[in-house]
């Protein structure tokens, strides 16, 4: 496990266990309480259950999947959901290697490589370096992604993170409020790929209580990178994730946690129109940058 601590906040991860969240508290900016705002990961949980992981090199869903071949499948690092659909790309349970730590009392980060497998030797993936960045302050985690293409190929990519959220460790979504900078929802088909935008309403304008609603949707952010964030009634912080083109919100059954994924992609983005693919040239390197803020009204 590892810990990355400011004064008034920690963030704590297993690099082993494919980089996976165990907690994130962040502090109050009304009166510096902690709160823990990630459900993390559990060892009795299935991987994707909880806590949070890397998407890439495609978010959720892609179907027909260029990667479905060796060395790449049939392997430990392939996934398919209940319809046979890979999901989830192909570096959400990859070790990490700590290559950089700062800690102060204001500001900490740590970076991290990924180790790959030997199979991927001589492989594209090979050659698309990616190193994950955390910058923790008391009231935000910066989560930072930086690739660089050392291969003589342009490549296409999705890339985002899937954390399940919470409002301290007793709270039921159900007690929260969802609100948003203002989103078109991207239908979704049976098998939960991108079908068409539908354009004509805006969503998540305005807050929408949660309680008793069954989620898995997909937003487009009416204009360049979103936010979305989340509240209770019965305090005066909200919290706050941003960075996305696309968020994907999920509400598992239990109900003690909510999924806000930011991505830079729609799930199916090599073949889905309105998916805004994103492409690092040859010999050309890109930033991405997620935040997880708490904030007051």
């Amino acid at each position: 496990m590892y810990h990355l601590r400011t004064k008034q906040a920690n963030f704590e991860i297993s690099p082993e266990a494919g980089g996976q969240w165990l907690d994130l508290v962040l502090a109050s900016p009304l009166d510096f309480s902690p709160i823990s705002v990630v459900a993390g990961h559990k060892e009795s949980d299935p991987f994707f259950a909880s806590g949070s992981f890397l998407m890439f090199p495609w978010v959720n869903r892609l179907d027909p999947n260029p990667w479905a071949k060796e060395p790449f499948y049939p392997s430990v690092h392939w996934l398919t959901d209940g319809n046979g659909i890979p999901s989830h790309g192909l570096y959400h349970n990859l070790p990490r290697d700590l290559i950089f730590e700062m800690e102060s009392d204001s500001r900490s980060e740590a970076h991290f490589s990924f180790r790959l497998p030997d199979s991927w030797k001589d492989t594209i993936l090979s050659e698309i370096r990616v190193t994950e960045s955390f910058v923790l302050t008391d009231h935000e985690l910066k989560v930072r992604y930086r690739l660089e293409n050392l291969s003589g190929k342009d490549f296409p990519f999705s890339l985002g993170i899937h954390p399940y959220f919470r409002w301290g460790t007793e709270s039921y979504v159900d007690d929260l409020y969802l609100f948003g900078s203002g989103f078109y929802e991207v239908k979704l088909g049976d098998y939960l790929l991108p079908e068409r935008l539908l354009d004509g309403t805006v969503r998540l304008k305005d807050e929408m209580k949660l309680e008793g609603r069954s989620m898995d949707h997909l937003y487009k952010s009416i204009e360049g990178t979103g936010q979305l964030g989340l509240f209770s009634i019965h305090r005066k912080e909200k919290l706050i994730v941003g960075g996305g083109h696309f968020f994907q919100v999920y509400i598992p059954n239990d109900r003690k946690s909510i999924a806000i994924e930011p991505m830079t992609s729609t799930g199916n983005f090599l073949h889905f129109s309105g998916s805004n693919p994103m492409d690092l040239p040859r010999d050309s390197e890109k930033t991405i940058e997620f935040f997880i803020r708490m904030d007051s009204f």
